[in-house]
């Protein structure tokens, strides 16, 4: 006998239950159903046939970390709570369904090339997921009739998975909704209208950014407990992240940070008290004649008139293999080396912190990698210590971040040779210093 099956699907939702293409993606803020209706959708499908559905998250290092008690929850509403059976990793249907489970890094995403067979893929919290896997796994699953499903609330503009499955859509194979609370015609009747009143009336950040990223489903200007978060959202707002061009009469100044294997450049001109950051670069495992080289042909650089080249005090250290400093390799390199002094790590980003309000940075040449630098600058932190600071995490982004702030200290040392008489920003805000 056929089980009596209960399914609650709100109307914005309906295109991925009646019409599902290769990709349906929700996306959104907290309490909007985006997973719980996947969960039914899935579990339904598998009810009607047998079915393949692999359930991924970028990390999962047990059935605890995935949306495995999420479809049993469901599935139990639903009526289905006997049709499902669950056995160790997974679940399976009386018909043969199967939902299995796994975590994109932990299980070695290259491992996953050869996964055949699958019908739908649910991947929730993909905001989180990385471009190797998204680039890996979505050609990886290619039965034919195959499809996605993808929940998240986008944290970054630039997530990797917003924009391959929301703002670079193919609207021809895909479904991209945006749903938040007001879209769950039940969501009054849940306590988190009591949260949501609340974090609506505490909210300080600016432009009450948080509450529109957990609540509305926008984009954060930072990552959450990012060093910077309210400076990087305040100068996003000021429009001092735009498009920039190089002043010809000024001079084009490299501030530098150096890491294992990793070295970086932000490149800034001066103009009264305002600093214009008109491009940022980044090496990996790059020498110093190869940096050089690759300046002096730039096209986007042709032409320029370079001022100094500012390194990290640490610069000044001999090489034990050569006898010889990095300061002294780029002076033999004809650039004109300077110091950033030492100050400390806090001392450094207070006056990272400080330049954003006097500062803008290019949108294009390279000046997009500076600002995911900068949106997801972070400390390390002990979480077993009272959630201690213990530094800055030296991550991909901090390098980037490190060389802004370096930036800061030497501002007042960003000078021309000659005093530059016309403004030529004089178009822009009135965030220029006259």
């Amino acid at each position: 006998m056929a089980a009596k099956v209960i399914i609650d699907i709100p109307d914005k939702a309906m295109p991925i239950w009646e019409d599902p293409r290769r990709v349906n993606t929700l996306y959104g803020g907290r309490g909007s159903t985006k997973s719980w209706t996947v969960a039914q959708i899935l579990s339904l499908n598998g009810y009607r046939e047998p079915r393949r559905i692999l359930c991924g998250r970028e990390i999962q290092k047990s059935l605890d970390e995935s949306v495995f008690r999420l479809l049993r929850q469901q599935q139990h509403r639903m009526g289905l709570g006997s049709f499902y059976q669950e056995h160790k990793g997974g679940i399976r249907g009386l018909n043969g369904t199967e939902f299995i489970f796994k975590g994109l890094r932990t299980e070695n995403i290259d491992s996953l090339k050869s996964i055949e067979d699958v019908d739908d893929c649910w991947l929730e919290e993909a905001h989180v997921l990385s471009h190797k896997s998204i680039r890996i796994l979505v050609p990886s699953i290619r039965k034919p009739g195959s499809r996605f499903y993808v929940t998240l609330n986008p944290e970054l503009d630039d997530d990797p998975a917003y924009e391959r499955f929301v703002l670079n859509a193919d609207p021809e194979r895909s479904h991209a909704i945006k749903m938040n609370y007001n879209d769950n015609p039940w969501f009054k009747d849940t306590e988190l209208e009591a949260e949501r009143q609340y974090d609506n009336d505490h909210d300080r950040t600016p432009g009450k950014f948080m509450y529109a990223h957990v609540w509305d489903g926008m984009t954060l200007p930072a990552v959450e407990g990012a060093i910077f978060a309210g400076e990087v959202a305040l100068f996003e707002q000021e429009r001092r992240y735009r498009d920039i061009d190089i002043d010809p009469m000024g001079l084009v100044h490299g501030i530098m940070d150096l890491g294992w294997g990793v070295m970086t450049m932000v490149l800034a001109q001066r103009f009264a008290s305002t600093v214009q950051v008109i491009g940022y670069r980044e090496w990996r495992n790059a020498t110093y004649d190869q940096i050089t080289a690759e300046l002096r042909a730039d096209k986007q650089l042709e032409g320029v008139r370079w001022g100094k080249i500012f390194m990290p005090h640490d610069a000044s250290h001999r090489d034990p293999k050569t006898g010889r400093s990095h300061r002294a390799v780029m002076r033999d390199l004809d650039w004109n080396v300077a110091s950033v002094p030492q100050l400390g790590v806090e001392n450094y980003i207070e006056k990272g912190r400080r330049l954003f309000r006097t500062a803008y940075i290019n949108k294009g040449n390279g000046g997009d990698d500076l600002m995911r630098c900068l949106k997801r600058f972070k400390y390390k932190v002990a979480v077993d210590n009272e959630h201690k600071k213990t530094g800055v995490d030296k991550d991909d982004f901090s390098h980037g971040s490190e060389a802004w702030c370096y930036t800061a200290v030497v501002a007042d040392e960003l000078t021309n040779n000659e005093r530059t008489t016309v403004n030529p920003y004089e178009g822009f805000d009135s965030g220029y210093a006259a």
